[in-house]
């Protein structure tokens, strides 16, 4: 994660420096899959980004190929990639793992927390707090993202940040279709307000106890919208 968010989420439009380009690319595009840029099923085209970005094909394979590793985006029978689309299962398995790890840096983070990273967190509430309400669903993502991101930084452990960052890629995009609106994110920031008086109060249960409840809150309607989608089950329809 760079700056103080899950992946940066620098600005789409930012002009790319010569060095690490692939690295950049890469970014871009995570930074966008985390806040919902792009959706489930989207189709994504390395010679259109090639073109949009005024780069070679090369450095947007690499890039493509390393989200596909990732799990990210999927290729499609007719040789396209594609954002992976979860099914409820997998949405399950993709919470249950959040709900451990970002528990875990989140109860580590108030044990570890300095006085930059509470200042540099407070920024951030200050920033979803204004998307929330404004009800401005892009830039609450992006909000939501980093604030989260904040937190756990500040748990100072690199290896946890970068399984954090492989989930919130895989959750990203259905994160954006299901649960944006007015009454959620009304809800998600009660959570928040929690997080930061616990964050500052140094207190690891009741940070850690914020950070689920957000986590469970929010995926009883992203799995319910990923339930309508599937449709149901070959044995539950009709003959």
């Amino acid at each position: 994660m760079q700056g103080d968010s899950v992946t940066g989420l620098d600005s789409i439009t930012t002009p790319l420096q010569r060095d690490s380009l692939q690295q950049q690319i890469y970014n871009r595009l995570f930074n966008g899959l985390v806040t919902g840029a792009y959706l489930p099923g989207d189709v994504i085209s390395s010679r259109r980004m090639a073109q949009q970005l005024g780069v070679s094909a090369m450095p947007v394979r690499e890039a493509l190929t390393r989200l596909t590793a990732e799990g990210a985006l999927e290729l499609t029978s007719s040789r396209t990639l594609q954002v992976r689309t979860l099914t409820p299962e997998n949405f399950d398995e993709v919470t249950a793992l959040r709900i451990a790890n970002e528990g875990m840096a989140a109860e580590r983070a108030a044990r570890q927390v300095t006085a930059a990273d509470i200042g540099r967190v407070r920024a951030l509430h200050k920033e979803l707090s204004r998307a929330a309400e404004g009800q401005e669903t892009d830039r609450y993502l992006a909000a939501n993202a980093a604030f989260h991101g904040g937190i756990y930084r500040a748990a100072h452990w690199p290896l946890l940040m970068d399984i954090i960052k492989r989930l919130w890629l895989a959750v990203g995009p259905s994160i954006r279709v299901s649960v944006p609106d007015h009454h959620h994110m009304a809800t998600s920031m009660t959570f928040h307000d929690a997080a930061l008086a616990a964050l500052e109060a140094r207190d690891a249960e009741g940070l850690r106890t914020a950070i689920v409840e957000d986590i469970r809150t929010a995926a009883t309607d992203i799995r319910a919208r990923l339930e309508e989608e599937a449709g149901p089950a070959p044995d539950q329809q009709g003959g």
